[in-house]
């Protein structure tokens, strides 16, 4: 259960689940840092680690199915794409229903991941999708009926994440500095988040500062390029933080570069807590914050983000998501009620 888009959502539905609901979370690698942070909290996390590779593995999908059977599980609600493969087939030899939830923007596949993601669509008793547009391309590429797919966004606990008056106050508290325009961005640090691009355009937008939350493989390529441009007084490389809440509240705007993303759960929260932003212009950015939104850019280009950057500097409020829905964790659990007890 590392930190993501998925476990954040399971984990913040799970307090509004209604109480006939017994949710349990299952962790079939390893506990990471939320399935840790989750466990000390008291929330029902098990740690099988059953699928310690990507291969497949029919000794561990029968004891995962007996595991199941053993524990009296109702309904089985998978998550990521190897959760689905290893899932849908013990569920099967459990004999009870799975519900596949899609949690990215349907990518192109391999033929051997499409060939075993279809299988599991066909199996599942419901699809969960992010969107009208995933619904719509799930249904029409894997000839499944729509009817079987329902449409539960992202979702953000608006208690926790929401505005503050005094960013100065939370800049203190975290250790960043007080003064001066602060941009940041909330996500791992992989290639497919283009966070280069916001170190490239910053360089040109003088007088701002950067915030990067996360961590990943291109942590040190990043850190290198920052000063080799001369950028380390600039920047800030935080880490993985727990809780992230208050490193949005302290920006004075949020960027996401991405190349690709599903419905990114950090753009709901920066949303949710008033941030101006700005976006690359890929489907699922726009899925929330809209066609016309002015902060909207191409992911390539560095000049527009830039010019972004110093218009936003000078006038922050023309960035703000007026147009994006935000759905609540309330409302999702809401709708996986209604899920459980028709697919049961």
């Amino acid at each position: 259960m590392p930190v993501g888009g998925a476990e954040d959502f399971a984990l913040g539905v799970y307090p509004h689940l209604a109480p006939e609901v017994d949710a349990r979370f299952v962790c079939l690698r390893s506990l990471d840092i939320l399935g840790e942070e989750s466990a000390a909290k008291g929330i029902p996390v098990k740690l099988l680690p059953l699928f310690l590779s990507k291969r497949m593995s029919p000794v561990s999908i029968w004891r995962f199915s007996r595991w199941l059977r053993q524990e009296g599980i109702d309904v089985l609600h998978t998550q990521t794409y190897h959760a689905h493969i290893f899932g849908s087939a013990a569920a099967q030899l459990a004999g009870i229903p799975v519900v596949i939830h899609q949690q990215k923007t349907l990518e192109r596949l391999s033929w051997r991941k499409e060939v075993l993601f279809g299988w599991c669509l066909r199996r599942s008793k419901k699809i969960i999708a992010l969107s009208e547009r995933t619904s719509a391309d799930i249904a029409e590429r894997f000839r499944i009926e729509s009817s079987r797919i329902a449409v539960v966004p992202n979702a953000i606990d608006e208690q926790t994440f929401r505005p503050v008056a005094d960013k100065r106050a939370v800049r203190r508290a975290l250790g960043l500095c007080e003064d001066g325009f602060l941009f940041g961005t909330v996500a791992s640090l992989h290639g497919v988040k283009n966070h280069r691009a916001i170190l490239e355009a910053l360089v040109s937008a003088q007088g701002a500062r950067a915030v990067f939350v996360g961590d990943g493989v291109e942590r040190s390529n990043l850190e290198r390029f920052a000063v080799d441009q001369g950028l380390s007084d600039r920047v800030h490389f935080a880490g993985r933080q727990r809780p992230v809440a208050p490193w949005f509240q302290a920006l004075d705007a949020f960027i996401l570069p991405s190349v690709w993303e599903g419905q990114p759960l950090a753009l709901l929260q920066a949303v949710s807590c008033g941030l101006p932003i700005l976006v690359s212009r890929i489907e699922g950015n726009t899925a929330v914050v809209g066609e016309r939104h002015p902060g909207l850019f191409d992911p390539a280009d560095i000049t527009a983000l830039a010019a972004l950057m110093k218009s936003a500097i000078a006038d922050p409020s023309s960035y703000l998501a007026k147009e994006a829905e935000v759905s609540t964790c309330r409302s999702a659990a809401g709708q996986l009620k209604k899920i459980y007890a028709e697919v049961r």
